[in-house]
């Protein structure tokens, strides 16, 4: 099993940031309603299904200085434009998921010498 890796096309060039290690705490799923309940003074309630967003949160618990972070600034230079971008949980398979930044802020926080972490949420983009 590979770590995953995501990749965006910038124009015409297709990049591809690899993971030098894994992210930690993915849930197997996170999925939110956009719904409209009432409740009537009888208590019977009418609910009306807007749509359900699915969300991707991962955790990137070592990032290491030099070029790793510096692939990561370059697709969240990107994704914070508000582009699209494939998510592969596996880079040794083909299967991946079309998504956007939820996020509009980042920050490569500072974990210890030559190391850095941060948190990212990604929406499932809907075709």
């Amino acid at each position: 099993m590979g770590w995953p890796q995501i990749t965006w096309t910038d124009g015409t060039t297709t990049n591809t940031l690899a993971f030098t290690y894994p992210p930690t705490h993915v849930a197997a799923y996170n999925a939110v309603a956009k719904r409209h309940d009432n409740v009537s003074s009888s208590g019977v309630r009418e609910s009306i299904l807007e749509r359900i967003d699915n969300f991707l949160e991962i955790a990137m618990a070592t990032v290491l200085s030099g070029a790793d972070v510096e692939n990561w600034n370059n697709f969240m230079q990107f994704a914070l434009a508000g582009n699209q971008f494939q998510y592969y949980p596996d880079s040794s398979l083909s299967s991946f998921t079309n998504y956007l930044l939820e996020d509009t802020t980042w920050q490569a926080a500072y974990r210890a010498p030559g190391l850095y972490r941060f948190k990212l949420k990604f929406r499932q983009a809907v075709a």
